[in-house]
C-alpha cells in the first residue's frame, strides 16, 4: 500500500506504533514539541545529519533497514566525538507520497534498532511530502559541564591516534558500484570470485552500509581525560585531520606506515585496482575516532584491551607546517583530499 493511500496523520500513528513509549522524555510523538528534563551536571550536545537519496545512499544499494540504522549511526558518531553520550532523537523524513507504506515500517525499525544500543528514544520529528527522498536526524546527547572534547585542544608534542583500521566503508562503497549486493547475511555477487574475497566484500559493505558509532571509546576517552581534542572521521583521515588541526591553531604529521588499513579494504582494493592507502586517507565514512593525546602511549593502549584498537599514527607540531604524509621512503608531502558535499570536479 502507498502512504498516499493513508495520508500524514495515519502515517503518523503507524511509526508511532513502530517505536517504543518513551521513558526518558516528559513528552514524546503528539505534541507539538517533545520535552526532555536535562540532566543536572551535564550540558547539551546537539547534532543533526541529513542523508539524501542519490547523494548521500541510493535506493538499489542499501535497504530501508539499513538506511534507518546508518541515519542513526551518523548521528550517535558525532557524538561520540566529542565524548558524549546520546539521549533522543527527532527524525525529519521527506518522502514521495507514492513510495511504499512498507519502506517507512522497516526504515523506523532500523532507526529504532540502532537507537536502542546506546538507550536512545525517537521522541518526535516531522514528514513532509518530497519528489526526492531525504532523511534527517537531530540527536540530542549529554555531556558532563565543561568536558566535551572539541576540535580545538590539539597542542605540539602530542601524538595523533586513531581507533579501529581505516578504509573498509570505502572499499564497500567501490563494491557496491561494481554491482555487489549485501542481502541479509551474505553478498550478491555479479560475477563468481572467491570465497574469502566474499567475505572481504561482505565486510566491507557492511562497514559502509552500517558504521559503528565508538560511544563507549569516545566516553572512556574523554571520562580519563585522555584526549585534548577529537572528530570522528566522516570525510577520511586526510579532511578530517585537517580540520582537527585548522581548528586547534597547529600542524600535524602522519607516518604512512603506521596507518592502520583494514584487511578487507586491502583485499577490496587489491581486486579493484585501488590503493588501499588513498582509501584509508580519502575514502570517508571509516566513523572511528582521530585524536590527540600527551598521554604515554602503553597507558592508553591498556584502556582498551578487550575492544577495539588504538593506534598511534603521527604528531601536532606548531603551525605554520600544514598537515603531511612522511612515505615510508622518508619523503613528506602535503595530505589532501576526502569528501566534500559542494565540491565538483
Amino acid at each position: 500500500m502507498r502512504i498516499s493511500a493513508i495520508g500524514e496523520f495515519a502515517l503518523i500513528e503507524r511509526i508511532r506504533r513502530i517505536l517504543p513509549k518513551p521513558h526518558d522524555a516528559l513528552l514524546g510523538i503528539g505534541d507539538d514539541c517533545a520535552a526532555l528534563r536535562p540532566t543536572a551536571g551535564r550540558d547539551l550536545l546537539l547534532t543533526t545529519d541529513l542523508l539524501v537519496d542519490e547523494v548521500d545512499f541510493t535506493r538499489q544499494t542499501i535497504t530501508p533497514f539499513r538506511l534507518g540504522r546508518k541515519a542513526m549511526g551518523v548521528n550517535l558518531s558525532d557524538i561520540a566525538a566529542m565524548g558524549g553520550l546520546p539521549r533522543a532523537a527527532l527524525v525529519t523524513l521527506a518522502i514521495p507520497p507514492e513510495e511504499e507504506i512498507e519502506f517507512v515500517d522497516e526504515l523506523y525499525r532500523g532507526l529504532r534498532e540502532e537507537g536502542a544500543q546506546f538507550a536512545v528514544e525517537v521522541i518526535g520529528g516531522d514528514l513532509s511530502a518530497s519528489a526526492t527522498l531525504m532523511i534527517g536526524v537531530t540527536l540530542v546527547g549529554e555531556v558532563e559541564v565543561g568536558k566535551a572534547v572539541t576540535r580545538s585542544g590539539a597542542k605540539p608534542g602530542e601524538r595523533i591516534w586513531v581507533t579501529g583500521r581505516l578504509g573498509a566503508a570505502a572499499a564497500g562503497l567501490i563494491a557496491l558500484k561494481a554491482g555487489f549486493r549485501l542481502l541479509d547475511d551474505h553478498v550478491e555477487t555479479p560475477y563468481e570470485v572467491s570465497g574469502s574475497l566474499q567475505e572481504d566484500i561482505r565486510q566491507a559493505i557492511e562497514r559502509h552500509l552500517c558504521p559503528i558509532p565508538r560511544i563507549r571509546e569516545g566516553r572512556a576517552l574523554a571520562q580519563a581525560g585522555v584526549a585534548s581534542a577529537m572528530i570522528d572521521l566522516s570525510d577520511g583521515l586526510a579532511s578530517d585531520l585537517t580540520h582537527l588541526c585548522r581548528e586547534s591553531g597547529v600542524s600535524a604529521t602522519i607516518r604512512e606506515d603506521q596507518i592502520p588499513i583494514d584487511q578487507a579494504a586491502s583485499a577490496v582494493a587489491q581486486r579493484f585496482a585501488q590503493e588501499p592507502l588513498a582509501l584509508a586517507l580519502q575514502g570517508g565514512e571509516d566513523f572511528e575516532l582521530l585524536f590527540t593525546s600527551s598521554w604515554d602511549p602503553a597507558d592508553i593502549v591498556a584502556m582498551f584491551p578487550d575492544a577495539v584498537t588504538v593506534t598511534a599514527i603521527g604528531k601536532v607540531w606548531e603551525a605554520g607546517h600544514g598537515c603531511r604524509l612522511e612515505r615510508q621512503d622518508g619523503r613528506a608531502v602535503a595530505l589532501a583530499g576526502g569528501y566534500d558535499h559542494f565540491w565538483q570536479q
